[in-house]
């Protein structure tokens, strides 16, 4: 009974929505170390998206944009993004979890979030920040505020260079064996 209020071990928050990020500075403030865990490459969910909230039309950037710069600057807060959950083993208290990180493809500590890749990259795909209905390239980042200011490389079953060149030549390969002086076989 003598650890009766005291805060033990980490807790997990799956989803980096408002409502998780929501929880985690809670928890965080509750003293609690805790992992946000969310799938895509920045936390923020669909709230991010929206102009407006109902009902009092507030501008929802407003009110979602504080709340990402503290879940960064949180000293209690590790925030994992582009991973999902495998497993939750354990009992009450005494939990392991197993999760899938996926790549990014870009260095997230040399990456100052410029956006200088993105003015460069010649191929565009179908934007899920606009529901498709524009482009944005293929390095991205999901929405200007984005936390963490980090980009990321799109990589689908081919890489989207490939998929733009009307040659269909591999261009990474091709500028790989150039730079190593390997004309034949480029």
């Amino acid at each position: 009974m003598k650890n009766r209020g005291k805060k033990t071990g980490a807790v997990l928050v799956i989803g980096g929505g408002i409502g998780g990020i929501q929880a985690s500075l809670d928890l965080a403030e509750s003293g609690f170390k805790v992992y946000l865990l969310e799938k895509s490459p920045a936390i923020g969910g669909t709230m991010a998206m929206l102009d407006k909230t109902f009902p009092t039309n507030d501008c929802s950037m407003c009110i979602l944009a504080p709340k990402l710069v503290e879940c960064g600057r949180h000293p209690n807060i590790e925030v994992i993004t582009c991973a999902e959950l495998l497993a939750v083993e354990g009992e009450a208290g005494k939990f392991r979890v197993r999760i899938r990180k996926q790549p990014r493809y870009v260095d997230t500590q040399k990456c100052t979030g410029c956006g200088e890749c993105a003015e460069v990259c010649p191929v565009e795909v179908s934007s899920e920040f606009d529901q498709g209905l524009a482009n944005r390239k293929a390095i991205f980042r999901p929405f200007p505020q984005a936390f963490p200011n980090v980009f990321a490389i799109d990589k689908k079953e081919r890489p989207p260079c490939v998929l733009a060149c009307p040659a269909g030549t591999n261009v990474q390969g091709y500028v790989a064996l150039i730079a190593k002086r390997k004309y034949q076989e480029a």
